[in-house]
């Protein structure tokens, strides 16, 4: 398997992006969010209140740093993952078309958030481009890491 069919697997079989995005004193700040991808593997969606402090530090700063992997329980279990994190942008959609396809892909991934509570008008979504991934295997073997960039 190709490192980019790796990053497709693991975007596709998690369901947690942890994203740092850049506060306005230049420190790093990380949550995790629920995400959809796009039509590449390197394109997520999330959705987030629009007074959040991660809108106002994208729209501040756009650069992030995501990292997508699972906890394991054994050593049978670390020896068989596989995690990406990468580096890119962050841009609040502002595309009715994009945003309409956006909130569609998370609500097929997550049915339970079209009941978040609040109005739609609340939120906003958010598109992430990473340009350059690194993307680790376990299974070639242990710490074992390719970059793919896009």
């Amino acid at each position: 398997m190709s490192a980019r069919e790796t990053v497709k697997e693991v975007v596709r079989s998690h369901n947690l992006l942890r994203i740092a995005t850049v506060t306005s004193d230049g420190m790093p700040c990380v949550r995790s969010v629920d995400y959809a991808t796009g039509d590449n593997e390197n394109i997520f969606y999330f959705i987030t209140q629009k007074t959040s402090r991660k809108v106002s530090q994208i729209k501040n700063n756009g650069n992030v740093a995501v990292a997508v992997d699972r906890d394991c329980k054994s050593m049978e279990d670390l020896q068989q993952l596989k995690y990406i994190k990468g580096t890119g942008t962050a841009k609040l959609i502002d595309d009715a078309e994009e945003m309409q396809k956006a909130f569609g892909r998370i609500i097929n991934k997550f049915p339970y958030l079209k009941d978040l509570p609040g109005d739609p008008s609340d939120f906003v979504g958010i598109k992430v481009e990473l340009k350059e991934v690194q993307v680790t295997d376990n299974t070639i073997q242990f710490g074992h890491t390719e970059t793919v960039n896009y």
